[in-house]
Formats: C-alpha cells, sequence, structure tokens
C-alpha cells in the first residue's frame, strides 16, 4: 500500500495550501497600501510610475506591476484599479534562484472610504473596505534555492507588508471567487487547483504591535476562508484526489469539509493491469470532516493543534487481486503509527471520532479468482492523543472501535499504539459477537476454499501484541456443531466444487465443537513471525487465524496443505 507515501505528498501540498492563502493576501494588501500612500503624498505624479517603483523596490526589481486604469476620487477616498497584473523579470530568475514564483491577474481591486489625511500626514492607511474579484494566482514551484519546501513568511513579515508606513487599518478586506493553481515549473504539470476562494478579514490592522496580538491572524480579529473545491491527481495517475466545501473561521477555532475523496481512475481490472505487482486499490470517502478548538496561531508554523476532530459518514473500500505476483517491498517501519511520524506537517488532536462509517476489504482469490467480502457496517470509533508530535508529553494512542461484522454480528476491537517505539510496539484486543457458520460462507468460499455446512460460532475473544517482527498472544473461540466442505478445482474447470473425501478426512481431523461436553475451554496461545512484506492488518488476521486453526485441531503442516 502507498498510503505512508501519499500522506507525506498529501501533507505538503496541504502546506502549500497555506502558504498561497497568506501569499494572495500579502502582495495584494503591500500594492494597495503603496498606492495610497504615494497617491496621498505625490497628488500630481503619475500614479503608476510610482506605485510600480514602490513594488518592485520592495521584491529588489524582480518583480513588476501592471494595470489598465486607476481612478481615484479624492472625495470619497476610493480607488478602483482594473486588469493589476504581477509577474517576474523572467531574465533575472538564474540570479534570484527563487523557490517559488508568482503570477497574479486581478479584474478589479476596490477601495473605499480611505482617509486621505492621514495617508498625507501620519503615513497611515486607515479605510473602511478592501474588494479583490476575481483574481487568479498561479504559483510555480522551481525547487531551486536554499529551502525550497518550506515558504512560510518570517516573523517579520509586517515590515515587507508596511514599507514606509506606520499603519494599514482597514474595516474588512474581500477576496472574491479566486482560482489558485500550483505547478511544477521544470514540468509544467499542475500540483493542484484550487477553485472559487473567497476570504475575509475583519478589523484587518498592520503594525509592530498587533503583530504580536495573539488574539489576530492575518493580521485580523475575524478571518473566514471559503473554498468550493480542491482538485489534484496522484504522481502515479491512478488516483483523483478531492476536498469539498471547506470553510475555516479563525473567530470560533473551527475548520470543516463537507467531503474528502480518494478516487481510482481505473476499474478493478484495469487497475490490476495497469501496475506490476499486487496493491491495494483504495476507494475513500470522508463525509463531513470537521475540526473544533485549533490553535490558529499555531497554523502558520505548519502546526495543526485541535482539541477534537469528527468524520461523519465515509466509506472505506479496499480491493486486492492475489493472482498478481507480490513486490518484494520490506515493509518494516510502516505501520500506521510510524507512518505518521513520517508525515512533515505536525499534528496533536486531543480526540478523533468516527461516526458510522462503512469498510470493506474485497480480495479475489488466486485459485478460485472468486472475490470474497469482508464487511463492517456502522463503524464507530473513538481515536484519543491522535498526534506526531515527538514533543507530546503522551507517547499512548488508544482508538476504540465497535462495528457490525459483516453486517450480523458486533465486533469490538480496542488498539494501543506505542508512539515513537523503536521496535513499533502495539497491542490489540477485540471480541466477536455470536454467528451462524453459514453466514461466514461469503469469505470461506472465495478465500478458503471451503464451505460450513454446519455451525455456530458462540463468540471469540483474542488479546495480542505486536512490533516490527512478530506477534504473540491468546484466541478463545466458542463454538458447536462444526461441519466443513473443502472445495477443490479440477484442472480445466471454472468453478470449484466439493471434494467428498478430502471433505470427510478434515471432519474427521477437525474438532467440531469448542468446549466439547464437559471438557474444559480450549484457549490458544500464539506466536507468529511478521511476514515483512505485509501490512499490520495481515499480521492481526493471520495470527488470529493461527489460532482458529489450533482451536479447531488443525496442526500447522495439515493447514499448509
Amino acid at each position: 500500500m502507498q498510503i505512508g507515501t501519499d500522506n507525506n505528498k498529501k501533507a505538503t501540498r496541504q502546506k502549500r495550501f497555506r502558504i498561497v492563502l497568506l501569499s494572495m493576501s500579502i502582495p495584494i494588501i503591500a500594492i494597495i497600501g503603496f498606492g495610497f500612500w504615494y497617491w496621498g503624498t505625490h497628488k500630481n505624479i503619475i500614479i503608476e510610475k510610482e506605485l510600480e517603483k514602490a513594488i518592485t523596490k520592495s521584491n529588489e526589481g524582480f518583480y513588476k506591476i501592471s494595470y489598465d486604469s486607476m481612478k481615484v476620487d479624492e472625495g470619497t477616498g476610493s480607488l478602483v484599479v482594473s486588469n493589476m497584473k504581477l509577474s517576474h523579470d523572467s531574465l533575472r530568475f538564474k540570479e534570484k534562484n527563487p523557490a517559488m514564483l508568482f503570477t497574479i491577474h486581478i479584474p478589479e481591486i476596490s477601495v473605499v472610504g480611505v482617509k486621505t489625511k492621514k495617508a498625507l500626514l501620519d503615513k497611515e492607511i486607515v479605510g473602511r473596505k478592501l474588494e479583490i474579484k476575481n483574481p487568479v494566482i498561479d504559483l510555480e514551484y522551481t525547487y531551486r534555492g536554499k529551502d525550497s519546501v518550506r515558504n512560510v513568511p518570517t516573523a517579520e513579515i509586517y515590515r515587507e507588508v508596511l514599507g514606509n508606513l506606520d499603519l494599514i487599518q482597514i474595516d474588512s478586506v474581500l477576496i472574491t471567487n479566486a482560482h489558485v493553481k500550483t505547478s511544477n515549473r521544470k514540468t509544467g504539470k499542475v500540483i493542484i487547483d484550487v477553485k472559487d476562494v473567497n476570504l475575509s478579514l475583519m478589523d484587518l490592522k498592520v503594525d509592530s504591535l498587533t503583530f504580536k496580538d495573539s488574539t489576530r491572524f492575518l493580521f485580523s480579529k475575524s478571518m473566514t476562508i471559503n473554498v468550493a473545491k480542491i482538485a489534484w491527481h496522484s504522481p502515479d495517475k491512478l488516483y483523483d484526489y478531492q476536498a469539498e466545501d471547506i470553510v475555516l473561521k479563525s473567530a470560533t477555532g473551527n475548520l470543516s469539509i463537507d467531503r474528502i475523496s480518494v478516487v481510482p481512475r481505473l476499474g478493478e481490472n484495469e487497475f490490476v493491469n495497469a501496475i506490476p505487482t499486487q496493491d491495494d486499490r483504495l476507494n475513500f470517502s470522508f463525509n463531513k470532516v470537521s475540526l473544533s478548538g485549533i490553535d490558529i496561531q499555531r497554523l502558520p508554523d505548519e502546526y495543526i493543534k485541535a482539541e477534537t476532530m469528527t468524520i461523519g459518514r465515509s466509506s472505506f473500500k479496499i480491493y486486492r487481486d492475489l493472482a498478481r505476483p507480490r513486490d518484494k517491498k520490506n515493509r518494516v517501519g510502516q505501520y500506521p503509527h510510524q507512518v505518521m511520524d513520517d508525515i512533515q506537517l505536525r499534528f496533536n488532536i486531543k480526540k478523533v471520532n468516527v461516526q458510522n462509517a462503512f469498510i470493506e476489504y474485497k480480495e479475489r482469490n488466486h485459485i478460485t479468482r472468486q472475490s470474497g467480502k469482508v464487511q463492517f457496517h456502522n463503524v464507530n470509533g473513538t481515536i484519543t492523543n491522535f498526534t506526531n508530535d515527538k514533543m507530546a508529553s503522551n507517547k499512548v494512542m488508544k482508538a476504540v472501535v465497535n462495528s457490525s461484522f459483516l453486517n450480523k454480528t458486533p465486533l469490538q476491537t480496542n488498539w494501543t499504539f506505542y508512539l515513537f517505539h523503536s521496535k513499533g510496539r502495539f497491542d490489540v484486543a477485540g471480541t466477536i459477537g455470536s454467528i451462524d457458520g453459514q453466514a461466514l460462507n461469503t469469505l470461506a468460499e472465495p478465500m478458503g476454499p471451503a464451505s460450513i455446512e454446519e455451525g455456530h460460532l458462540n463468540g471469540m475473544t483474542f488479546n495480542l501484541h505486536g512490533n516490527d517482527h512478530s506477534m504473540d498472544g491468546t484466541v478463545k473461540m466458542l463454538y458447536e456443531n462444526l461441519d466443513v466442505a473443502i472445495l477443490e478445482k479440477d484442472k480445466g474447470a471454472t468453478e470449484t466444487d466439493k471434494k467428498f473425501l478430502t471433505s470427510l478426512i478434515a471432519n474427521v481431523v477437525i474438532k467440531n465443537s469448542n468446549p466439547k461436553g464437559d471438557d474444559e475451554v480450549r484457549v490458544q496461545e500464539v506466536h507468529l513471525s511478521r511476514d515483512i512484506n505485509r501490512s499490520i492488518f495481515n499480521l492481526c488476521w493471520k495470527t488470529i487465524f493461527k489460532g482458529i486453526q489450533a482451536t479447531v485441531g488443525i496442526k500447522q503442516a495439515t493447514a499448509a496443505k
């Protein structure tokens, strides 16, 4: 699976998106500030030349500004600029060697209610409203310079915004219907496409004092960001990623996302044929995702700290075809709690709530060529101390997950992950309720291949302890009247059928009940060395299955046959 790699790439893209938001506001506010300052102090000088001189000076002549027209009304203190463009000097690209390049096109900028006397005498820009309509912002990553990944502005960014001014204060700043696109300058490929961005900054104030004001974010008392859609592709072009209807409110510290989806671009068979080795085909959708109690001040530091994260009704579907050859990748160090540590974006969320999710693992057998589905309905879970912060005082993450196995019987699991443990330590314990044996044939027949003719599972418990290389624990399965049929596919046949002799031998070997008569309940102690080519879920299932085999009396050599 490529979940760890995809998580890293997603974190990098999320970080770049926050950079985009900062980058959108800073140069635009600087342009307007310089524009009004030069207008107030040089009324009889050509504004365009002065404004261009100001912006090019602040960027050492690397960026150039142009626009079609600028209308000024001194009586109302208003300014309207049409078709403003900010672009870089291509001849100085190698000299500057920047990690990121901006190209900004703004069809219309309007400012109203500017107090011209303050601009003229006090070196202050004070106004009512700044509105930026339909901007198109292209950001090109060059992957050059000293730090081509981290581009968050420095602590003295307010000085860059102010320039020669002492204060910029505007009641409201509105950016409407923005389109932001990031791309790789070397290849020209689009990395992320963000459409219909709306940003409002209320009570914006830029000076040396408000920069240190912990109640402000992006220099404002209240900020609201609405994004209709963010979309991007996986590097291998196998998946489309999308997030819809994103809203962030700084005043309440809340973030909501209506839907996050990971959608394969190919059908099951096409996907399998497009890859050289076995891999999971993922199809995920997360609905009504929300974070509350966000520490807004930590966001510029690329750190998400929040009280609660909630994920509403969601779907997780995984498909794998066992006929494809396996890769030879060593997956030591790739457990979920270990992969979290590799994500560049730091996060610390006290509690994560998963509500009414659906999980399906579908596997196509290499012998029967039939597909079996393991399904978990009504999945509800709580994760506490969800973090990859090594400085956090609590180094243990816990998850309690309840579901309906095959939509027929309750299943509860309790996970404990020891974060940053050198050997990937974790524990899992669980219970499964009673279920009729024949209900398991949807799994047993295509995956076994075997058919449960008769029997009833009265319940099962397991308590397991794992690490990077092995798992130990106990398995207790209670059942009665077990009778199985072994299925085989004859040469040249398209379907499996019951083999009488093999089935007879199997039912002689197995113990058909636990406990049997007045005997004590059989509890199996299990140990399994991990196949380092497989995942944490494979290790857990194989360990449980080994306990099941031992309980019904199937020895390891017989099981292999």
